[in-house]
């Protein structure tokens, strides 16, 4: 969730657009859910993030870029077009964050591209989740770029256990967050209550059912599932059809 002015800067800012979705959310909340309506994304400051990511970029030494770097259009056997890849709990390299791969200026640049893609007034969130899910952050957090920074396609991606974040500097046209994201939160064990006690984006969740909410019977009824895929079935498809409202 993720870089400063991020996608559809022709036509909508990601935080345009993430500000629109939670103004949606909170006309469909006001009959009492409770839901602040802040931006999950940051606002767009001097030094994005996409500015930060080519500086980390020009840093890595030739064996580092042989670890994180890669083509636009690199692919593996496994893992298919790998900058597209999303999954609950992944690593995208192997290097971690917090490991000796990286000196102690590329930690800070790292550091500083994510709470750079996140809103302020989430980084604590964000650090809680990583602490309790992770053990804090870069403990378990791997990143990738793809394509070359400050060129017209280029991509940065942090990943990790409930975690996939991603900086790309506007070069996909039409792909919102730079393709797809994941965050989550293990507050307490992998089987929560009901209210999800300590979940730090809880909130989000409850302002998705107000979506719910406001539909009427027949649209409930062509959005709900009998049941949800694993999440290993969940992928990219072409043209077809599927379940839910169109």
């Amino acid at each position: 969730m993720s870089s400063n002015p991020r996608i559809l800067r022709d036509s909508l800012q990601r935080r345009d657009f993430l500000a629109s979705a939670s103004a949606l959310a909170l006309t469909g909340l006001a009959s009492g859910v409770n839901h602040p309506g802040k931006n999950l994304l940051a606002a767009p400051a001097t030094s994005t993030p996409e500015t930060l990511v080519k500086t980390l970029y020009d840093s890595l030494s030739e064996t580092q870029r042989q670890a994180v770097c890669f083509d636009w259009d690199h692919t593996t056997k496994d893992r298919g077009l790998l900058r597209t890849r999303v999954a609950n709990n992944w690593n995208i390299t192997k290097p971690t964050l917090l490991s000796d791969f990286y000196n102690a200026d590329q930690r800070d640049l790292v550091k500083a591209i994510f709470e750079g893609m996140i809103d302020p007034s989430w980084h604590d969130r964000f650090y809680k989740q990583f602490k309790d899910d992770m053990g804090g952050w870069g403990k378990g957090q791997s990143l990738a770029i793809f394509g070359v920074p400050g060129s017209d396609r280029f991509e940065f991606v942090l990943t990790g256990r409930h975690s996939t974040l991603r900086c790309d500097g506007n070069t996909q046209k039409h792909v919102a967050f730079g393709g797809p994201i994941f965050y989550g939160h293990a507050a307490n064990s992998d089987d929560e209550g009901p209210d999800h006690p300590g979940n730090v984006f809880w909130e989000q969740a409850l302002a998705a059912n107000g979506v719910y909410q406001m539909l009427d019977g027949k649209q409930r009824k062509a959005a709900e599932v009998a049941e949800s895929p694993s999440e290993s079935d969940v992928g990219f498809r072409t043209k077809g059809a599927f379940p839910g409202i169109p």
